[in-house]
């Protein structure tokens, strides 16, 4: 009992000794005393204790840069800097970011589009275009890797264009909310080629892929639960589709002597009028 009170009041003395010095050398007394031995520091010892900055001095000595604790990514460090700032940050998103990935993975990618022919001035993030059998290998480099961490799927869509042999661009928007950053992914597909679907690498993917098969008709392979989730049951044809009638290929009414709701075929039974530009509630004469 008296040996733990002894080593108590040894540590307790010099303890207060290093906080009221608040410096390297506090630390060394308090490591001598506690030990009860001489501690013999040599000069580069010295050096380094004589360099590191007191959190007492003047407000100078406090801002310090200090360095990320978590997943520092050597990629996006500047050469005069050892940190990364915000400003660094987005010009990497909007100039290196595309090229970091083709050096990366470059069997993955088809073609990069950098600018704002693909977004706006303000944000220009890049788009990258691949193909139906690296999108899920790309997919898990842009959300797994520390220079991406593209975490966050923010929509699926696609775009048709009837006179291209790939009629449709399905577009992937992803954003990385470690990095601040935005890209684009593009694969560009025809009508009877399936896409892989991405819902077991983003969860958000299932009801975004069910939209763009409902609105569009693009088939993704291994969809756990590929559904129509907009339109009706039974619904003929895809509404977003460029060759798609605005008035469709049918229309819902109700029966009143069948009581229900009946779908049949559109029956146009206005006549087809010639309409003057200057007004076109106006017919012009036949």
């Amino acid at each position: 009992m008296k040996s733990a009170q002894s080593l108590l009041a040894k540590l307790h003395a010099p303890v207060k000794g290093c906080l009221q010095q608040g410096s390297a050398e506090g630390a060394l007394s308090f490591a001598a005393l506690t030990l009860g031995a001489e501690v013999e520091v040599g000069s580069s010892i010295l050096a380094e204790a004589g360099n590191v900055p007191s959190t007492s001095n003047n407000a100078a000595g406090v801002q310090l840069q200090q360095k990320r604790s978590m997943g520092y990514a050597y990629a996006r460090k500047t050469s005069d800097k050892d940190y990364v700032h915000t400003a660094h940050t987005l010009s990497f998103g909007q100039t290196q970011l595309a090229d970091y990935i083709i050096k990366t993975v470059p069997k993955f990618v088809k073609m990069a589009v950098v600018g704002p022919a693909q977004s706006s001035v303000l944000y220009q993030e890049p788009t990258i275009y691949t193909t139906p059998e690296h999108l899920l290998p790309l997919m898990t480099f842009l959300r797994d890797h520390v220079n991406t961490q593209f975490k966050c799927l923010l929509d699926v869509t696609a775009v048709d264009f009837p006179e291209r042999a790939a009629r449709f661009e399905v577009v992937y928007h992803l954003l990385s909310p470690r990095w601040n950053n935005r890209i684009r992914v593009k694969v560009c597909v025809d009508e009877v080629t399936a896409v892989p679907s991405i819902s077991s690498i983003f969860n958000t993917a299932n009801w975004f892929e069910r939209e763009t098969w409902d609105m569009f008709g693009v088939f993704f392979s291994g969809h756990p639960d590929l559904r129509r989730i907009l339109s009706d049951y039974g619904f003929t044809g895809h509404p977003l589709r460029k060759d798609f009638p605005l008035s469709g290929y049918s229309e819902v009414r109700y029966d009143y002597g069948k009581k229900r709701v009946v779908s049949e075929p559109l029956e146009l039974t206005q006549e087809f009028r010639y309409f003057d530009f200057n007004s076109p509630w106006e017919t012009l004469n036949r």
